[in-house]
């Protein structure tokens, strides 16, 4: 386990390989280390920067990225085959989304955040779906309406349905 600073190294195999008489001891006093650590400091850097030991560092470091790139892509995969919706089924959960009251951008930013990057429809395709959702809708619709008409007991009305110019009283203000 190193102790010391990098810098106490390199000074320390400096005096070393420095050949100068008394060296080696000088630099042990200064670091306040032993001279045999100073001898030790200087072969394990000159080890570290042996060309073979670089090259075979480097080449363990390509090797570990790869296996950790092998490693992203297998969840990568796995997180894409997690959600189980085909584009049947995306559609319905917009289109019901939307029925509920979820706006669609809305649901755009929650199908981006639950599917896998660049899966997720865009704005545009979940305004069609939601189109071709209400059309079909329609068709259903229209005759429950009919049938329910005449037992309508009581009238929500709101200034969507008034084309926003809902009358206004003193304690309101205009739509």
């Amino acid at each position: 386990m190193n102790t010391l600073p990098l810098r106490t190294w390199v000074r320390n195999a400096a005096a070393v390989f420095s050949g100068a008489y008394g060296a080696v001891t000088a630099r042990a006093d200064q670091a306040g280390c032993s001279r045999q650590t100073v001898y030790q400091h200087a072969r394990e850097l000159e080890r570290r920067l042996d060309p073979a030991t670089l090259e075979r560092d480097r080449s363990a470091l390509l090797a570990e990225n790869q296996r950790l790139r092998d490693q992203l892509a297998a969840m990568t995969r796995r997180a894409e085959q997690s959600i189980p919706c085909d584009k049947a089924k995306l559609r319905q959960v917009a289109t019901v989304a939307f029925a509920a009251g979820v706006s669609l951008r809305q649901v755009e930013d929650t199908l981006k955040a639950l599917l896998p990057a660049g899966l997720a429809p865009d704005h545009s395709t979940i305004g069609r779906w939601v189109a071709a959702g209400a059309e079909k809708a329609k068709a259903v619709l229209a005759p429950i309406d009919a049938a329910c008409a005449s037992r309508v007991e009581a009238l929500a009305l709101d200034e969507i349905f008034f084309g926003g110019d809902r009358p206004s009283s003193a304690s309101s203000r205009p739509a």
